[in-house]
């Protein structure tokens, strides 16, 4: 089962998020702030990490920078709401591609769905 943690402040989307995905048979664990999601990282293995940028504490592009430093092999989709957003070059080089960035509010999660199971089968096949 794929296991996928949503780092979320804003309650509403991350329960949302968390229960669209359960539904969905992934394995899922939320963090409202980059901190927490940091020490889950930490704890508990993910495939998958969703992740708001506009977070208390550490914005969302830091904690992805310090995730991947923690645990290599975890992969990230950015969700936000942030219409210009463009991946910085750090990011792009742990891997990140536009591919991995989706737009709130989405008319349709089930492209998240195929997000995360693209991530994940493209990472078994490296």
């Amino acid at each position: 089962m794929i296991k996928v943690l949503v780092v979320d402040d804003e309650v509403s989307v991350c329960q949302s998020l968390v229960g669209f995905l359960e539904d969905s048979d992934f394995d899922v664990n939320s963090a409202s702030s980059g901190e927490e999601a940091l020490e889950l990282a930490k704890k508990e293995y993910f495939d998958v990490a969703i992740v708001d940028l506009r977070l208390p504490g550490i914005s969302g592009d830091a904690l992805i920078l310090k995730a991947h430093q923690l645990v290599p092999d975890l992969r990230f989709i950015i969700h936000t709401g942030s219409v210009g957003y463009r991946l910085s070059e750090d990011l792009k080089q742990i891997g990140m591609l536009p591919d991995h960035v989706y737009m709130k509010p989405m008319d349709d999660l089930n492209e998240l769905v195929k997000g995360i199971k693209k991530l994940v089968t493209w990472e078994e096949k490296e």
